[in-house]
């Protein structure tokens, strides 16, 4: 049967990859010379566009830490630190790889490159995927229409031939005013729902 909607889109953090955000930003503010103010603090230069676009290495957040913060720990803790609080989501990489059977399947994912190593050496996604758009890579950030505009153009599809999923309502709003189908996830069953729906077929 051939696929209503050939192209499944998906993000990685909070929908393959599990991200406690919490955790991270308390490890992170333990190794502060004022854990109190950093931890109030690291949610919002943590989520610096900046990093997701790349113009702000990963080392160079470790220096802005240091000078902001009084961050203390080496650079190789700070990299243990930055993706300790990863973990699998239940269920979606067997959903993936039976996907990439019948489907184009591809990553789109504001992340960075320490992110990146991290999972490629720890999880099997990218193995399963046909490609990966990844922002710091591109130089754009979801939800910036741009972002979108630029990994249609790579993959040389129209959005309506797309379905993208993302957990964040802000990216699968900007995809949907492009013309792309969506699902926002919020867990294994409910998405296997949506591409039901949408008329996706594969076997598990």
């Amino acid at each position: 049967m051939t696929a209503l909607f050939p192209t499944l889109i998906f993000d990685i953090g909070g929908v393959l990859i599990r991200h406690d955000n919490d955790l991270l930003y308390d490890r992170l503010a333990a190794c502060c010379s004022n854990p109190t103010a950093a931890r109030t603090h690291l949610p919002i230069c943590l989520n610096d566009a900046e990093i997701g676009s790349g113009r702000l290495s990963i080392e160079d957040l470790h220096a802005r830490l240091a000078a902001d913060h009084g961050f203390y720990a080496t650079y190789a803790h700070f990299l243990e630190l930055w993706s300790s609080h990863f973990s699998e989501e239940p269920g979606m990489e067997p959903v993936v790889y039976a996907l990439t059977q019948l489907h184009r399947v591809v990553l789109f994912s504001n992340t960075n490159a320490a992110h990146v190593a991290h999972i490629k050496a720890n999880y099997q996604v990218f193995g399963h995927v046909h490609a990966a758009y990844l922002s710091h890579e591109l130089g754009l950030v979801k939800p910036d229409a741009d972002s979108f505009l630029k990994l249609l153009e790579i993959e040389g599809l129209p959005p309506e031939d797309c379905i993208f999923i993302d957990d964040r309502a802000e990216n699968t709003a900007a995809a949907a005013a492009l013309g792309m189908r969506t699902v926002i996830f919020t867990g294994r069953d409910a998405f296997l729902a949506d591409l039901d729906r949408y008329g996706v077929t594969f076997e598990l």
